[in-house]
């Protein structure tokens, strides 16, 4: 009896210790990350490799000050024109940095549009609180460097240093990394069966060198593969959940919150489940808001309407003028809005009822800021900025369903 007593005492003390470590700005212990064989393994599109683990400990700290929550976060890249509206934002992400050699993964982190950078930073003066952070990264061969760095000592310490003195240089709050995603090439890019493994060694490393004065975030597939989490969650502050991209017409949705039968595929809910299991807790996640549609891919010819992706500026003309393509296209009779009560997200179809695209509108949008209140997740993220139209209608739908108010900020 006594031994079982005991045995109780134990975990109840290693559960509590876990809680402690999600708490930001706490010392944790953990783990140390297994040695990895610098040698490049073969390659593996699986997503499958090897994780984290080992003997040894360490001790770390996360970042002190993640910034005000609950978290609405922009992805605002060097394309854009009009500077984001600060009061409706806690966070901005600011793309991209990338590798100066990707197809080597050395030479450090390069950022594009450095000026534009700097007037978005400027932008505290109107909203004290605001973060801005460096996103690293990207699709496909965009995220080209990783897998070259990650597996070499020498270039993982390059990489830590070189994010240092950036975010150093210009005042910036932390670094988002973009790795899409470890042990997957993605349009041929360079991937590893070791690439979980060594990620964490990089995420280690990354934090020794940021401190805790440092937001860590990584853009996680909504699938919540590809990363060791019960060791990464230990280095990242908190995950940006990809909830998009998870379909597309004319057999699915682009993000559906919830599975619909209509088109049976990953919803929103499913994917912060998913990372649920992996072990992030849900005050560590934000949703993922698409400002964008999807159409079919590569449909038959002859029956293209819309392009692959369609930005939700392009909806008024869409829907109200008949017009697409900047009135170059009639699309009369192919934009139908049905909405979809049980996915919660509207989608557009032609006049014999099939999908042609897939989008969020202000409707769905409030849909999945209550999802983030009512689930107590750290907070919602966009991509992108620019791709709202000029009244703003996704995003202020988004913080008056999370703040139940028009802005963050104090009134």
């Amino acid at each position: 009896m006594f031994r079982k007593l005991i045995a109780i005492w134990s975990a109840c003390l290693l559960l509590a210790m876990g809680f402690t470590a999600c708490n930001k700005g706490d010392t944790f212990t953990l783990p140390a990350p297994k040695p990895v064989n610098e040698e490049i393994p073969d390659d593996d599109d699986t997503g499958g490799g090897s994780g984290g683990g080992g003997g040894s400990t360490d001790t770390g700290t996360l970042c002190s000050d993640i910034g005000q929550t609950p978290i609405i976060l922009a992805y605002y890249t060097e394309n854009s024109s009009d500077l984001p509206d600060v009061t409706l934002l806690t966070h901005i992400n600011y793309a991209h940095g990338r590798f100066k050699n990707p197809t080597t993964g050395d030479g450090g982190i390069v950022i594009s549009g450095t000026s534009l950078m700097k007037k978005v930073l400027a932008l505290k003066d109107v909203n004290p609180r605001l973060k801005v952070l460096l996103m690293i990264g990207g699709w496909g061969i965009k995220a080209d460097g990783f897998s070259m760095m990650a597996r070499d000592a020498d270039k993982r310490t390059e990489f830590c240093t070189s994010v240092k003195s950036l975010l150093d240089e210009y005042g910036l709050d932390g670094v988002d990394i973009d790795w899409e995603y470890p042990t997957y090439s993605a349009e041929g890019t360079g991937a590893s069966a070791a690439d979980k493994g060594n990620f964490n060694l990089v995420l280690k490393e990354l934090r020794e060198t940021l401190g805790n004065s440092k937001i860590i975030s990584f853009a996680s597939s909504s699938s919540a593969k590809y990363v060791d989490w019960p060791t990464a969650i230990q280095y990242i502050d908190y995950v940006n959940v990809m909830t998009y991209d998870m379909g597309a017409a004319p057999n699915g949705h682009n993000s559906p919150l919830y599975r619909s039968a209509k088109f049976n595929h990953r919803s929103c809910d499913e994917s912060i489940q998913a990372h649920l299991d992996a072990g992030i807790p849900l005050n560590r996640m934000n949703l993922g808001v698409p400002f964008y549609g999807k159409s079919e891919k590569n449909p038959a010819e002859g029956t293209k309407v819309y392009e692959y992706e369609v930005n939700y500026n392009e909806m008024y003309d869409i829907l109200h003028n008949n017009w697409y393509k900047k009135r170059s296209l009639d699309v009369t009779g192919k934009n139908n809005r049905v909405w979809d009560d049980v996915a919660k997200v509207p989608f557009l179809t032609d006049n014999l009822g099939r999908n042609l695209l897939s989008y969020d509108d202000p409707e769905s949008v409030t849909w999945k800021g209550k999802y983030v209140v009512e689930k107590k997740l750290l907070g919602a993220m966009f991509w992108e900025y620019r791709h709202d139209d000029s009244n703003q209608s996704l995003l202020k739908a988004l913080v008056s369903a999370v703040y139940g108010k028009s802005t963050v900020m104090d009134e």
